[in-house]
């Protein structure tokens, strides 16, 4: 969704699970396929399917699905969609028989109650201008019925993706830039309320996600504002096999520039490591045309970077090369550092912390590690 941003970052009590190492950052520059034509200048949920990709616009758009062609983003064909409202298209996903439109975003705050429509997929085939749709609403546990601001507060969402029979939604975070996993049942009655599962600290606003179910990994694409004052687009992969997803070995992957990539808000996966991304068109003191790119990691899967470093976390132990320590510090949630190294030494006791959320930070690293008691 379009709208001038205005970030708020502290650091505030996190639902949390375990974690999996972080594998450090890298830098990829994905593969331009093309600029896109008008029906696609809002596009923020993407599809894959037989060469196809299927995108939805966001807020201020007919409710319709649009297909373009994988190879070069031309336009293909437009369905309306039936028996449905776009008050805020933000994310589409898919099983063997059904499309899935989640209509989550609130970057206003002001709605209390979101929808997801499912579509048949056969319909793709056998109608050429409406798509029938089924609504099924929900709520977000402990959302506060007013008082949320505009641009920052935590009950915004714009992804999600379909994997083992259920739906899982992630948050778009202004208030913490961190994201919240949520699971929702695929056809359900009247008004379900769902709590988050889980939580992770992405130090930026997710926009979509994606699951590669050939090599069991979760993308999360999303961007966030630099120093600057520009913008930069970035997705992180989690290696997992369960549904918390975020128990899993992770990297962050910096994609580049808005201004290249343009407002980064779709994701599919078109095959092992690979998938394709979407920019939303910017209309700002320049004006950056919707585009469609294209990612491949396959190169990237066996690479150095992909090792973990040798650190982990035992119980209350610390373990750590000595010679490493000069460049690490733990940190508490206020940015704090809460040890002295013991130097000379591979393993450091943190039996003496307090239970709660800490952050191992390092030269292209960082590992949150909580304490229970």
């Amino acid at each position: 969704m379009r709208h001038s941003l205005g970030l708020l970052l502290f650091f505030s009590p996190i639902f949390l699970l375990a974690q999996g190492i972080d594998l450090g950052t890298i830098n990829y520059a994905p593969i331009f396929v093309a600029n896109l034509s008008a029906p696609y200048n809002e596009s923020s949920g993407l599809v894959f399917l037989n060469d196809t990709i299927y995108s939805i616009n966001d807020s201020g758009n007919t409710p319709a699905v649009h297909a373009l062609l994988s190879s070069d983003g031309s336009h293909v064909h437009s369905w309306t969609v039936s028996n449905a409202q776009n008050q805020d298209w933000e994310a589409m996903t898919q099983n063997s028989a059904h499309l899935f439109i989640a209509d989550v975003g609130n970057n206003m705050g002001t709605r209390t109650a979101l929808d997801i429509y499912v579509i048949p997929k056969e319909e793709l085939i056998t109608t050429n201008t409406v798509l029938s749709s089924q609504k099924q609403s929900f709520k977000l546990a402990g959302q506060p019925t007013t008082g949320l601001q505009m641009n920052a507060h935590n009950f915004d969402c714009e992804a999600l993706f379909y994997w083992q029979d259920s739906l899982h939604l992630f948050t778009k975070n202004w208030e913490n830039l961190w994201t919240k996993h949520y699971v929702l049942p695929t056809i359900w009655q009247d008004t379900l309320v769902v709590s988050a599962q889980d939580s992770f600290d992405v130090n930026g606003l997710i926009t979509d996600a994606a699951i590669d179910s050939a090599l069991h990994q979760m993308y999360l694409l999303g961007y966030k504002k630099e120093p600057g004052g520009l913008y930069s687009a970035f997705m992180y992969r989690f290696a997992s096999q369960s549904t918390s997803f975020f128990d899993g070995d992770y990297q962050r992957i910096e994609l580049g520039s808005t201004l290249t990539l343009a407002q980064t808000e779709g994701i599919c996966v078109s095959g092992a490591a690979q998938g394709f991304i979407s920019g939303e068109k910017i209309i700002s003191i320049l004006t950056i045309a919707p585009k469609l790119h294209q990612f491949d990691f396959s190169t990237l899967t066996s690479g150095p970077t992909l090792n973990a470093p040798p650190i982990y976390f035992h119980e209350h132990i610390l373990y750590i090369p000595k010679d490493l320590l000069k460049d690490f510090e733990l940190i508490d949630t206020s940015g704090r550092n809460v040890i002295d190294w013991q130097l000379g030494k591979n393993h450091q006791d943190l039996g003496h912390l307090k239970p709660g959320s800490y952050f191992l930070i390092g030269p292209n690293y960082r590992r949150t590690w909580v304490k229970t008691s």
